[in-house]
């Protein structure tokens, strides 16, 4: 099976700016180990795209949530798979409230 191709959504990077963003401010390094953890977990995912576990809410059937450990907390990197391309629709941190 070939490998998978990686596609962000601009939500899913806007998301990741604004979390590197939010570390930028007290501790430059961690922000970009932040990127780094992120982009690696994603990485898993062009030979594995079924890493992640199928959603947990209702109305995301469709989506698997992959998390990435990180620190105290992580992050949860949302995705769907179409065809041969691992979509990648939203990150936040597990310690921010979703809405």
């Amino acid at each position: 099976m070939p490998d998978y191709q990686i596609s962000w959504l601009p939500g899913a990077t806007r998301d990741v700016a604004r979390l590197r963003e939010f570390i930028q401010k007290e501790n430059p390094s961690a922000a970009k180990k932040a990127g780094q953890r992120i982009l690696s977990a994603v990485k898993i995912l062009i030979n594995n795209p079924e890493a992640g576990t199928p959603s947990a809410d209702e109305d995301c059937e469709l989506f698997r949530d992959l998390y990435a450990p990180f620190g105290q907390g992580g992050y949860t990197i949302r995705y769907r798979i179409k065809q041969h391309t691992v979509v990648i629709v939203r990150v936040w941190h597990s310690r921010e409230e979703r809405i």
